[in-house]
């Protein structure tokens, strides 16, 4: 019997051990690194507000783009406008398919001249990332330079840091994985420049990420990060081509204070509840994109300066500059703009946006394309004028206020109607194309 008994408590003792080995052969492991372990993406819990405990994310495979040339890669042609007469105000977000993240193309060189010219004679004003905010900013440009060498690899080419598992600061982003090894250089082969973040970090341990990870791509970045009350914070960024806003006023500020002083239709009653909600919710394993559209009368995409006046002396609130300060701008004589006689003078600006959240710091980093065409050259394609002018007539009052649509619609709309007479006429638009299923957002 007791032979019996000792057998039982034995058997007992070993499945005991074999059940516990894995957690204390991780536990001696934990002991010995820097870092807490990634959790499991599924066996996330909830956590207290801007707290970010790093998760194990493996990127999908990036297929290389073997022939991609940026020269002659033409931009994707987003019309992101939908029949009326109801007009959506929500986020309107869907998936990002892994593989188009970061998306280039013949625009390249001259958007990087505007951003380049803006970073160098603007410096913070253009980008920045605010203090304490570092690791955010660095993940951010970490996961930008390994995406860009994964996926256009004749273009961008990285070095990485030999893995040291006791080192954090030597370990892999999400693409390549911890063992992977840290980005440490970057070259810009479309550009020629190259960055060398270890040489960055002697020259000044403080640099901004983002000033790189700005010239890098096309897209204008903002880092958002979840303060302790659960609100999202800008905390870093690189804006260059907004057109309509500057970094300055938006740096620092919670979504609510961002959407509110910026006078967003809809904001409080439709979106503020459910997009502070996405915001906490968003996994890392669960990017999404969106688009919106805009019109202006001026081809200045980086600041619409016809419009909103001399930059220097903007007034958000107002829209406009501020009046006392003007005779003494460098446009002292500019005057809010009349609406445009001319169809020829109206521009389309959409941008392509993502919405990402960084696997180990948490950041959630928001990335912003702006496609930058004139209306003429696009408005006679199949099915498009009739579509456009429907969306316009949409417009709520207080969304066609906010979109200037007074500026344009005049000329616009009656352009935009004799070309879709014209199209029926033609047959290569369809009547009643608005019920069918020919056209998917966002087309």
């Amino acid at each position: 019997m007791f032979l019996l008994i000792l057998a039982a408590l034995l058997a007992i003792a070993l499945l005991l051990v074999q059940h516990n080995f894995p957690h204390l052969l991780a536990s001696l492991t934990n002991r010995a690194t820097a870092t807490p372990p990634p959790v499991d993406l599924k066996s996330e819990k909830s956590r207290p507000w801007g707290t970010w405990p790093p998760v194990q994310l493996s990127y999908p495979p990036v297929e290389p783009w073997t022939d991609f040339d940026v020269d002659a890669t033409k931009p994707i042609p987003f019309r992101p406008f939908r029949w009326g007469p109801n007009y959506p105000i929500n986020m309107g977000i869907r998936p990002m398919p892994w593989k188009s993240w970061i998306q280039l193309d013949s625009d390249y060189r001259k958007t990087h001249a505007i951003r380049l010219r803006r970073t160098q004679t603007q410096g913070d004003l253009a980008t920045r990332t605010l203090p304490g905010f570092r690791p955010q900013a660095m993940e951010c440009l970490s996961e930008i330079s390994s995406f860009l060498a994964a996926r256009y690899p004749h273009h961008f080419v990285v070095t990485r840091a030999a893995y040291d598992v006791a080192k954090p600061e030597t370990h892999g982003e999400s693409l390549v994985g911890d063992a992977g090894g840290a980005v440490r250089t970057i070259r810009n082969l479309i550009t020629g420049d190259f960055w060398d973040f270890d040489e960055l970090d002697r020259e000044d341990p403080e640099w901004n990420p983002m000033r790189v990870a700005g010239l890098l791509q096309q897209d204008d970045l903002a880092c958002m990060v979840e303060g302790t009350d659960g609100q999202y914070f800008f905390q870093a960024g690189s804006i260059c081509t907004a057109g309509f806003w500057r970094l300055q006023d938006k740096i620092g500020l919670s979504l609510e204070d961002i959407h509110s002083r910026g006078v967003v239709p809809g904001w409080k009653e439709k979106l503020k509840f459910s997009m502070e909600r996405f915001f906490q919710k968003l996994k890392a394993d669960k990017p999404v994109e969106r688009n919106n559209y805009f019109f202006q009368i001026d081809d200045q995409l980086d600041w619409s300066q016809n419009t909103n006046g001399p930059e220097k002396i903007f007034d958000q609130g107002a829209k406009g500059p501020v009046p006392e300060l003007l005779s003494a701008s460098d446009d002292p004589s500019w005057k809010a703009p009349a609406p445009t006689p001319n169809f020829n003078d109206v521009w389309f600006r959409t941008e392509r946006q993502s919405l990402r959240r960084m696997p180990k710091t948490g950041c959630i980093l928001f990335t912003i394309r702006t496609y930058f065409h004139k209306v003429a050259d696009f408005a006679n394609e199949p099915g498009v004028p009739g579509r456009m002018a429907s969306a316009i007539r949409s417009w709520p009052g207080n969304v066609a206020k906010y979109k200037g649509g007074d500026l344009y619609s005049p000329v616009l709309l009656p352009y935009l109607d004799d070309l879709h007479d014209a199209q029926l006429a033609a047959g290569t638009a369809m009547v009643g194309a608005e019920d069918s299923d020919a056209d998917k957002y966002p087309f």
